[in-house]
């Protein structure tokens, strides 16, 4: 699908009917197998991109292609809402957010939104396609306080691997082959531990930290904490869970036994905190 990072916001407007297709096609009442039916037969033939303002943020959607997209567009709903809103009376002016696996943004720009842009934040995503995506995203909503970066992390300085099924959610990617579903395709992407990439934008202090990285999680915390003092951890961590069987360590075990709580959990998430 083509990408547009040049022409202005509102560009894609008039999609009233088709953001009608796209709710109907993906409606949550229907199992999942007949939603991927209906995208294919009917919804991918308008595959956007789409410019909308929803919960305050200017997005810029491709629900062909990304499931974060597609939920923001035809169910007019966050990705992970419940977990956004749990975040909300921890957000706070001045704060210092790192998203590792930042996808399109979401988290990134619902924390700028909630702490009146004053956050610092620093948002890793090392699809090619998808970083671009974020930084336009970040772009039409005039963040200046972000530094958006197209980098993955792991335990040391590389290139890898990072696999997606090449179409249908090209958000939902790993380092690990298993860590995505149907893997079909992968690029090369630079990994960078996430201690040395604190250092090189200068930050020292973590208010809030979220990891989604399909089962790679433990190879960028693990050796974080095991080299750093805990004052540099971060105060809250959501963790995505999903993939845990792919972790390599009791990563959360570990975590409680060094003095994380847990604040609030879904299936699939965890948020935990640091007394």
């Amino acid at each position: 699908m083509p990408l547009d990072t040049t022409t202005a916001f509102g560009t894609y407007h008039k999609h009233r009917f088709r953001r009608l297709l796209w709710a109907i096609c993906d409606a949550p009442l229907f199992p999942s197998s007949l939603r991927r039916k209906l995208r294919k037969k009917f919804a991918r033939k308008q595959p956007g991109p789409y410019d909308v303002e929803f919960a305050g943020i200017n997005w810029r959607l491709y629900p062909e292609e990304n499931y974060c997209d597609r939920i923001i567009f035809a169910r007019k709903k966050l990705p992970e809402a419940a977990e956004h809103e749990a975040l909300i009376p921890y957000l706070k002016n001045n704060m210092t957010f790192v998203d590792i696996g930042a996808n399109v943004g979401s988290y990134s720009l619902f924390v700028d939104r909630h702490t009146e842009s004053t956050a610092r934040i620093l948002a890793l995503e090392p699809h090619p396609k998808t970083f671009q995506k974020l930084k336009f995203n970040l772009q039409i909503n005039n963040i200046e306080n972000a530094t958006p970066l197209q980098l993955a992390s792991g335990p040391e300085r590389t290139t890898m691997q990072l696999w997606s099924d090449g179409g249908s959610n090209i958000g939902h990617t790993s380092i690990l082959k298993e860590g995505t579903s149907n893997a079909k395709i992968s690029v090369d992407v630079d990994v960078v531990p996430l201690v040395d990439i604190l250092k090189d934008n200068q930050i020292d202090k973590i208010d809030l930290l979220k990891i989604d990285i399909e089962g790679f999680e433990d190879q960028v915390l693990t050796p974080f904490f095991k080299s750093t003092d805990q004052q540099a951890w971060p105060r809250l961590v959501l963790i995505e869970t999903a993939h845990h069987a792919l972790w390599q360590s009791d990563l959360i075990g570990w975590m409680k036994e060094t003095g994380y709580k847990t604040v609030f959990e879904t299936k699939e998430n965890l948020l935990l905190g640091l007394n």
